[in-house]
Order: C-alpha cells, then structure tokens, then sequence
C-alpha cells in the first residue's frame, strides 16, 4: 500500500462502529484517505460554581489575580491565577458579558442547575442541555450518546444540581464520579464485567416492559388530562428504552483497548489534582477512541461537601470553596489572591489536558481543532447571576475563531446564542436552543 492509512479507523454499518484491531499496514496518518473520512466533531462543557477571581478594574489591588486577561497589543496576556493557558492563548478565547436572562433573578445556588440549558431551574420548562441536544442528533454513531461526569457524583436536587446535563424532557441526568466505573464501561472487556452489563441491561429492559405496561392499564382508567401527564412521562420511559436497546446492540461489539497504566483509578478527594487529571484522562481517551463526543464534567458544585472543603483541606487555602469566593466579592487583595490560587490549581490542570489536546494529531489538524472545549462558571461573585467568566478553547476546524476577547457587556445576547452557534459548528440543525435570539457570528472564523 503506497499511502498510509490512520491505525485508528473504524467501519461503519447499521449503525455501529467497529473498532479495527491495530494492522500494522495502518499509521497515525489520515492523507490517504483523501478526506473522505472526517475526523468527528465533539463538545466538552467545564463547570465551577461559586464563581472565579474576577475584576476588570485595572485599580483593583489584586488585579494580577483576575481570572479576566488584559488586552495588549491586540493579545490576551493571562495574569497569575490562569498563567497556565498562555501558551495555548491563540486556541482560547475569553468572554466577559453574557448570561442566562431567565437565570439573572433566581437564587445564585440554583446556577449551576442552568448553566448549559439557559432554563430557569424554578420554572415549568427545562430545556435539555446543548450537550444533549448535540447526543440526540450524532449520539448514535458511538457506543455512548454523552458522557455525564462530576466530581461529587449523582443528581443533587433542583436548585443544588451535581450535573450539567438534562435530557429532552429537562430531566437532570445523574453524573458519574466513579473513576474505576467509568473506565470500566469505556474500557473494560473482562468477561465478567461484559456478562454484568448484558445482565443489567436485561434486568433493565424488564423493569422497563413493566413500567409501560402498567402504564398502558392505568390510562385506560384516567382522564384525558391525567393521560397527557403520563404520556410526558412516558417519553422519557421510551427514551430509556431506547437507550437501553441500543447498548444491547453494543454490547456484542469489542470495547476499545487502552494503556491504562497511567490511570490512577483509585484517586479521591483528598488527591484532588490526581483525580481531575484521572478524569480528563478518561475523557481524553473516551475521545480518542471514538466511544463519545459529547461530554460534561462538573468539576465543583454549589453545595457543601467534600469537594467544597477540598480547597482548604488539600491545597492549604483558609476555607473552603464557597467561602473563599465569598472573601473575594470585595476588593481585599488577599481574599482575590486565596481565590485565584484555586483557581490557579483549576487552571494548570486543564491547560495540561488541553495540550494534549491540541499535540493529538487528528486529520488535518489536532484533537483539539476538532473539539469545543466550553469552561466556565455562572456567577461573576457568589451568587450574582450575571457575566459569567467564560472560555471557550478548540474548535477550529469547526470554524471557531480563537485568540479572542470579547466584552459582551453591551451586546444584550442572551449566552445561548453561544450555544446555538455551537450547535451549528456540530452540525445540529437547530433553529433556536432555549431563550436564544440568533447566532454569535462573532465566534465565527
């Protein structure tokens, strides 16, 4: 064969991918296949509650702690606490301005419940998270729609959420942060482990038979108006359903092998930098090999709990997470510094996986060229539910022009027109996304 072909190819056919094992006739490389094969288009959504080290004040005593960058010279130029991302400052840009309008008003715990809906979390409406949008349109083409992960794990409960994702119903998903779980369902082709997943899916399709069938024989004695409420819950049992046919469909086809020697699966709270990096890992590789391409990971919640403490028991900060940014509402400098040191620590972690991101060769560009990485928070201080510090890295072979800040504190978008255009660039055909009003062409290469 005069022209290689990349080692990691997959064939597609009703619906499935099938991972070709390594051939040694197969390289990295993807010239000769003459761009027919696409490498695929994916999403990645970051969440910190509380809020960051912010002020844009040049005057501010802590001012090389603000999370924002200065503009000089037309380039971003990061201060203390995101030094970390500044060699990647052509692949970032930063957004200071935009927020949910449905949000502004509703408690500033209740945030994070919003953060990638644009909904708000007291009202009768959810819309599902762009990440869920993007898995109902191109999450059949791996072996799973989305990926829901979160350092603290579950639900939590409306107004306190310890996930980002909701699905079509604007039902929260529960988020994972069992590391050796999440590898294992990625990874893992131990028998046994396969003869439990086939076993738990039959388990569940049972329970779900059940479920509609005692629904079927209770409509039958209801009125017409109790019979819509069920048939709103019986989209969401069908959308189960569905989900659980199609893993059984997977389940017969080999997961892909990975290096985990460098996974440290066992990682807890008390080894925080350990376990983020373990996460972005399992990220990183669930990308790689094509299992998922729509993920959200909650890296700090708005609740108390061991993530909250994790600041001050792990990292030596005075207090913990809510508290240290509730110091920093103010103008005292050290209270901005013991905020910006964590956000510091959040910072070098996902500039270290960015980087290998961005050194992963992947068609004509890099994994990260082919990936929107969305990271922000969704307070500007605690509790104030307005201009949220936002980045957004990556993308640019999905046309997203990087390098960029912009100050949207004039603008009057709603920040689900960001949503909306990346919706776009993953080729969802959607014509609004939540409260949007249009799309942000300002991002637009």
């Amino acid at each position: 064969m005069s022209n290689p072909l990349r080692r990691r190819h997959f064939l597609y056919g009703t619906g499935v991918a099938m991972l070709l094992p390594q051939l040694e006739s197969l390289t990295a490389d993807d010239s000769a296949l003459g761009g027919l094969v696409s490498p695929p288009k994916r999403f990645l959504g970051l969440y910190v509650g509380h809020g960051f080290a912010v002020t844009m004040k040049e005057d501010h005593p802590a001012r090389d702690w603000s999370w924002y960058p200065r503009v000089v010279d037309g380039q971003m130029k990061f201060g203390k606490s995101m030094a970390a991302i500044q060699p990647l400052v052509d692949q970032v840009s930063v957004f200071h301005g935009l927020e949910h309008p449905q949000v502004v008003s509703t408690n500033g715990h209740s945030s994070a419940d919003s953060f990638l809906n644009g909904s708000n979390p007291e009202g009768s409406v959810i819309s599902p998270s762009i990440d869920q949008v993007a898995a109902m349109v191109h999450g059949k083409q791996t072996r799973f729609p989305s990926l829901v992960l979160g350092n603290e794990g579950g639900l939590g409960a409306s107004g306190s959420s310890l996930t980002l994702s909701y699905n079509r119903s604007g039902r929260a998903i529960p988020s994972n942060n069992n590391l050796t779980d999440i590898y294992n369902r990625l990874f893992n082709s131990d028998p046994s482990i396969i003869r439990r997943e086939k076993a738990l899916y039959a388990r569940n399709s049972a329970l779900v038979d059940r479920v509609l069938s005692s629904a079927k024989s209770l409509q039958r004695r209801v009125s017409a108006n109790d019979n819509r409420k069920i048939d709103s819950y019986l989209d969401s049992v069908r959308s189960v359903e569905k989900n659980i046919e199609r893993m059984q469909r997977w389940s017969d086809t080999p997961k892909p092998e990975v290096n985990a020697d460098d996974l440290s699966l066992k990682a807890t709270v008390n080894e925080p930098a350990l376990f983020i990096q373990t996460m972005y890992d399992l990220i990183y590789l669930a990308f790689q090999t094509d299992s998922t391409r729509f993920v959200t990971y909650m890296l700090q919640s708005m609740i108390d709990g061991p993530w909250n403490d994790m600041p001050r028991n792990a990292l030596g900060l005075p207090v913990g997470h809510h508290r240290l940014a509730h110091a920093a509402a103010g103008t005292a400098a050290r209270a901005m510094e013991n905020l910006g040191t964590y956000d510091r620590f959040q910072a070098e972690l996902l500039a270290k996986f960015l980087r290998r991101m961005a050194d992963t060769a992947e068609g004509s560009g890099s994994m990260l060229d082919n990936t929107i990485v969305f990271y922000g928070t969704s307070n500007s201080k605690t509790h104030v539910n307005r201009d949220y510090p936002l980045m957004v890295a990556g993308g640019r072979n999905l046309g997203i022009r990087q390098g960029m800040f912009h100050d949207m504190t004039t603008s009057g978008v709603p920040l689900t027109n960001l949503y909306l255009s990346f919706l776009r660039q993953l080729d969802v055909p959607a014509e609004s996304f939540s409260d949007s009003t249009g799309i942000m062409s300002e991002i637009l290469a």
